[in-house]
């Protein structure tokens, strides 16, 4: 069953990055922060509890993943999960996990916070009732959308 529960979260995170345009070219990366992880896990860990759920914490391991992916679509200006599941295994992260990317259209935390509340597949990612920790970094490039997201979500 956990099995399918990871392919389903999968599915929802593909899901919800799907509505974001796509991106084209290649671009150099600027900069790279996690600096607003601890902002984004109080943003949801508010949302969550409000509906009853656990709060997140941030967790170092997760945010080397979301560097990773957030890096790796800023160079590519391509919004992609890419091999999920062997990210996770390649980072050490088990159990249930899920993760969002956005592109463009948010310059800071809450809105990209906002923005991921108001997508369907984003949103049931931050509500995962089995998460418990976040990591998240930000990309900033030299063109295509400018800024990158990715929150990676896990037990």
């Amino acid at each position: 069953m956990r099995h399918f529960s990871f392919c389903v979260l999968v599915a929802l995170a593909l899901a919800g990055c799907a509505s974001e345009m796509p991106l084209t070219g290649t671009h150099k990366v600027l900069s790279t922060s996690t600096s607003e992880a601890h902002a984004a896990a109080n943003l949801i860990s508010a949302y969550r509890t409000s509906r009853g759920l656990s709060p997140v914490t941030v967790d170092s391991r997760l945010n080397q993943a979301a560097v990773h992916q957030a890096r790796a679509v800023a160079a590519a200006g391509n919004l992609s999960h890419g091999d999920f599941s062997g990210r996770m295994k390649e980072f050490g992260i088990r159990g249930t996990s899920a993760e969002n990317l956005s592109a463009g259209g948010a310059d800071n935390v809450e809105n990209v916070i906002v923005r991921w509340r108001n997508s369907p597949g984003h949103n049931s990612n931050l509500l995962i009732p089995e998460a418990r920790k976040i990591g998240l970094a930000r990309v900033v490039t030299d063109g295509g959308y400018g800024r990158y997201w990715a929150l990676v979500l896990g037990q």
